[in-house]
This record gives C-alpha cells, structure tokens and sequence, in this order.
C-alpha cells in the first residue's frame, strides 16, 4: 500500500473524528434559547437573569456535571438601575421606537413630560451674552441638542464642558448620532438624562420632543452557575472555562438587547466544552462558571474572587470566552502578553491542527471575567473571536446575525489546548 492512499485515509478518520468532538447544532440550540423572548435579554427586567440562569443550571444536570456551591448557584446581590415599563419618546409629533430610533442613557432618572430644545453650537457659545442666558431659568425645561458640541471651535472652549456637563441644569441633553446606538447597564442614577437619537429618523433639527421614562432602582439578587468534572489524576488542580450569561436586558417593554454574541456564543461554546468533556474526562479537575452581573461591572467574577469556592491557589488556568460566534479572521487572548509561555503553547496548538487563521495577543485589560482572576494571582485569557460582526450592545445582536463561522474549529483548538496540560 503506497504511502498516499494511507494519508488520505488517515486525513478521512481525523476529520471524522473533529465532526463528534463538538456539536455545533447543540450550541446553536443554546444560543436560540438564551436569546428568546422568554428571557428578555438576560438582565433585570422579567426576572431574565434568573431565568437564564435555572435554563444553564439545567443544562449543566443534564451533562452530569457535578454541582458546586448551593446546587450549581453562587448566590449574590448588587444595586442595579432598570426600566420594567415605559420608555417612550416622541419628537415632533412623530414616534420613535426605542432601541432602533433611539436610547436613553444608562442610569437614566425616571421623567415625564413635553420639552422644548436648544441647539448648541458655535455661534451661541461664543456669544456672551447669549451663552449666561443658557443659565436661566427659561433652560431648566428644555434639552439641549448636543451633537456637536464636541468638535466645535471655540473662543471659549470651556464651555463645552459646562453644557456636556449640563451645568446650566437643562431637563436633559440630547443627542443626534450618526452611527448606532448602543446601551449599558448602570448601577447608580445618572445627574440627568440623555437622549441619544439616530441621525436618519430626523427629517429635521427637532422642536419638541414627549419622554416618558419609567426607572426602577433595586436590590438585584443573582447567581453564578458552577459545575465541575472530577479530575482523574490532580483532582485538586483546576482548569476553569468560564463565560458570562448576562446581558443588558430591556429598556422598557418593548426594546429587547438579546445579547447573542455577547455572550450567548461564549456560553454556547462553555456548555458544548463541558459535554466534550463529559465524556472524554480530564486529568484536571474541570470547573465550568457562568458569571452573572459582567455587564453590570464584571461583578460575579470580582464576587467569586472574594468568595472563591474553589480556592484560586488551586486553579491552574482560567478560561474566559466571551464574543465567539464569529471568527474569520482569528482570535484574540487578552493577557496573552501577560503569559507569553501559554500563549505560544495555544499558538503551537493551533498550528498542528490549522484551525484559526490568526492568533493575536493582547495585555492586560479589565474588559472580561478574567480579570480579577489575574489581578489575584491566577492565570488567566481571555479569548474572543474576530470576524465581520458589528452588532455589540445593541438591538441588532440577535440570534439571527450569528455566523458561527470558524465556531467547530475555535472548539476544537479549546478543546486540544485544554487538553494539553
């Protein structure tokens, strides 16, 4: 038997073997399921996070993972801004649909009422006299339209903080953008609100504008979602993958943020891991977290961090993975530059398997759940997935959008590199 027909054979029974070691449609599954109505983006409006969270602690039963903490749940509270009701906006006699016409900013006080505006610009501020009578009380009812504000050349350019500050104490600023809106999720009231308006819903610069905002300040409970597969030769020597399943939720009752890539693909791809490993076993204890509250501030892994379940001296790696469902053009490792023997290990992986066409380092960044773990000694990445998808904190990132082009083979390099500690 020549050698050709011999490699093309074995080349046949590798690529089988990579079409059982994950399960794409199951992460697809996942990924409907935590984006659907029934759970109202994962946040604080519905009871959402909750929801989400028995739905992950179901799945993690299912795969036989081993509950850790109070069945599967790490138990937490934080303060949190949220809006159950009404956020409505008229402009000019015309409606306009929240979240795709417009956003109000995050920690938005509750308002109702009809507001006439004030456009800001050049002429206005470099005119003295003009300017104090932004300070009058005839300002207290009005928003002040802002778009601008920032580019402008002034005579007095210290004024420009005093109206983004709202320091003439104006009902609110507003804003005209071209680009999309995107949202957040705030922990306190902001001083005032700001209306942020999609630039092509305007046929022209608005007179008056009807906000009606219903916000509700509370005492949030959550929970992380924990399970684990025993190791079979250091038990007591963990690897934890990790993923957060909160998003923003709901601004109002109508404008769902479904939170599709962030970060329903990272708990896709943690849950898919989690039955690859099921079956396959680990020499290292393999601990699964889904963080609750990332959004809010990365607060369930700064909360696991002060209240460790597994001691974090015995955690040999972290793996946190966030914005995977799209990945053309590679991945990214934050904190790769921080631990550059790990990441020329997951390059070498990589490598003899040609699964990713890129993969780039960055350092230290407190843009994940990686980051306390890092902070206190752990070693800790952070991948996500780079690709053409520009949905982020909006309306938009919805299951629909999702690719999950190169999904099977960032799976595959996870999994391998797990694999070769």
């Amino acid at each position: 038997m020549s050698s050709k027909p011999y490699i093309l054979l074995l080349s046949f029974f590798i690529c089988q073997l990579k079409l059982i070691a994950q399960n794409l449609p199951y992460a697809k599954g996942i990924c409907k399921m935590l984006c659907s109505d029934e759970f109202s983006g994962r946040g604080y409006v519905n009871d959402g996070d909750a929801l989400a969270a028995q739905f992950i602690r179901t799945q993690m039963k299912e795969i036989g993972l081993k509950p850790m903490a109070d069945n599967y749940f790490q138990k937490f509270g934080f303060e949190v801004v949220c809006y159950p009701e009404r956020v409505q906006l008229n402009v000019d006699g015309n409606d306009l649909f929240p979240g795709k016409d417009f956003i109000i900013n995050p920690g938005c006080t509750g308002i109702n009422g009809t507001f006439s505006t004030i456009k800001i610009d050049s002429a206005l501020l470099d005119n003295t006299s003009q300017y104090n009578l932004l300070f009058s009380a005839k300002t207290r009812n009005c928003f002040l339209v802002v778009d601008q504000v920032k580019e402008l050349k002034l005579l007095h350019p210290e004024r420009i903080n005093a109206i983004l500050t709202n320091q003439v104490h104006a009902k609110g600023l507003l804003y005209c953008k071209k680009e999309k809106l995107t949202w957040g999720v705030a922990q306190h009231f902001a001083d005032f609100p700001i209306v942020s308006i999609l630039k092509p819903v305007l046929q022209n610069q608005p007179l008056v504008i009807d906000l009606k905002v219903d916000a509700e300040f509370k005492l949030h409970q959550t929970q992380n979602i924990l399970g684990k597969i025993t190791g079979k030769k250091y038990p007591d020597s963990v690897i934890v993958v990790s993923a957060h399943y909160d998003h923003l939720g709901m601004m109002g009752s109508f404008a769902k943020f479904p939170g599709a890539n962030d970060n329903a693909s990272g708990v896709a791809m943690m849950l898919d891991l989690a039955k690859h490993f099921s079956k396959k076993g680990s020499d290292y204890t393999l601990l699964f977290v889904a963080f609750a509250a990332e959004e809010a501030g990365l607060l369930g892994s700064l909360y696991y961090t002060e209240n460790p379940i597994v001691p974090l001296q015995q955690i040999k790696l972290l793996l946190n993975l966030d914005l995977m469902s799209t990945g053309d053009k590679g991945m990214m490792v934050v904190n790769g530059t921080e631990f550059p023997d790990l990441f020329e290990q997951l390059k070498f992986q990589n490598s003899i398997g040609s699964y990713l066409p890129s993969i780039q380092a960055r350092g230290k960044s407190a843009n994940s759940d990686h980051y306390y773990f890092s902070e206190k000694g752990v070693q800790a990445l952070f991948f996500y997935l780079m690709g053409e998808y520009h949905a982020y904190h909006d309306v938009e990132d919805d299951y629909e959008a999702l690719t999950f082009s190169k999904y099977n083979e960032s799976f595959e390099l996870i999994a391998d590199f797990i694999a070769s500690f």
